[in-house]
């Protein structure tokens, strides 16, 4: 079986292509790695700010006076 001079340059071309696909795959993959974990930074981040939020919210909250009260008769 004799190989036409076209075909094997279309073969060798194809083949780099496929490791440049392959490649951009690879970088497309770290690339979303990091972002997830940047995610997960962020996510851990938002969390903490909206505990600390809450934590304020009852700190700044003006007493009930039931409590004003119960700390009275202490």
């Amino acid at each position: 079986m004799q190989h036409h001079p076209a075909t094997s340059e279309e073969l060798m071309q194809l083949r780099k292509r496929e490791g440049e696909v392959e490649a951009a795959l690879r970088d497309a993959e770290a690339e979303e790695a990091r972002l997830l974990e940047e995610i997960a930074k962020v996510d851990a981040q938002a969390g903490y700010y909206d505990l600390l939020a809450g934590e304020m919210k009852r700190d700044l909250q003006p007493p009930s006076l039931s409590g004003l009260v119960r700390s009275l008769r202490r």
